[in-house]
């Protein structure tokens, strides 16, 4: 009884503010916890970013649990080859923000708006000349600073 009243609070709180985001009523009502919680990112760039070279970095919000489990096994490699599929095949399933980043580029802070409410991961893959996996996921993380250094990239949380 409990939980139809707490799911009858919510619906109505969401109607009664003018709306739902896509999908937060769907989560609210098959009571999901929010994974992804990012609003904001920062940057730090090296002056020697990808050995002095532009870098393509995408951010990826992830709503389905199938594509979750495809995009987490990917390198950066396999995800830049993988990606214009990604987005024809999982349009409604996935966000995808992305920089293209020079050496000592000075950058303002990014403002993160999901299309949905409740994400079930997020990745940062970034394109350098160097072999590695160059991708990192994101926790519960509100706030975070891209660090791009000259072969790879590390991410801090800032809240």
């Amino acid at each position: 009884m409990k939980v139809l009243t707490w799911m009858c609070f919510a619906a109505g709180l969401c109607f009664s503010l003018g709306g739902c985001n896509d999908g937060a009523l769907e989560g609210a009502i098959k009571m999901e916890k929010a994974k992804v919680w990012l609003e904001k990112v920062n940057f730090k760039v090296s002056k020697k970013v990808n050995s002095n070279a532009p870098v393509a970095v995408h951010l990826i919000i992830i709503y389905d649990d199938g594509v979750l489990g495809q995009v987490s096994a990917m390198t950066a490699e396999q995800y830049f080859a993988a990606e214009a599929q990604l987005r024809k095949d999982h349009a409604n399933d996935i966000d995808i923000i992305e920089w293209e980043i020079v050496p000592g580029q000075e950058m303002d802070s990014e403002t993160i708006m999901p299309t949905k409410a409740y994400g079930k991961g997020a990745f940062v893959f970034a394109r350098y000349s160097t072999p590695d996996a160059h991708r990192e996921g994101i926790a519960d993380e509100q706030e975070i600073t891209l660090h791009l250094d000259e072969k790879d990239f590390f991410i801090t949380k800032d809240r």
